[in-house]
């Protein structure tokens, strides 16, 4: 595939044959940290950069993507379980870190859900 080269900035971008241009991860970082720290628009600040909109909004997604999946990767060592009050003491119900409840109100339930929770962890 042939390429096009030019040089922005100490950037190497390259465009391929259909005119796509190609940015270094790099490149990429350097402007989504630019971005973060200024007080434009999304919009603004592809146009300002000569990179279209499009083309930007998927590399902020792809950022947060990334960063979500990090914050998933360490769970926590614990987790909170309560007894709920408004049962008359009798339902344990643990809350997950997704927001999910589970809740077990016999010996056997609290047997299952410790297995379950021994599998999440």
């Amino acid at each position: 595939m042939a390429t096009n080269t030019e040089q922005t900035a100490g950037v190497i971008i390259k465009s391929d044959r259909t005119g796509r241009t190609r940015y270094t991860r790099q490149y990429k970082q350097e402007v989504l940290e630019a971005y973060e720290s200024s007080s434009l628009s999304a919009p603004a600040f592809a146009r300002q950069c000569g990179i279209k909109y499009p083309t930007f909004a998927a590399w902020i997604a792809a950022r947060k993507r990334g960063e979500s999946k990090s914050a998933h990767k360490n769970p926590p060592a614990f987790l909170v379980a309560e007894v709920a009050a408004e049962t008359g003491g009798s339902t344990l119900e643990v809350r997950l870190p997704g927001g999910a409840v589970a809740r077990a109100s016999d010996a056997d339930q609290i047997r299952l859900l410790a297995v379950l929770l021994r599998q999440l962890a």
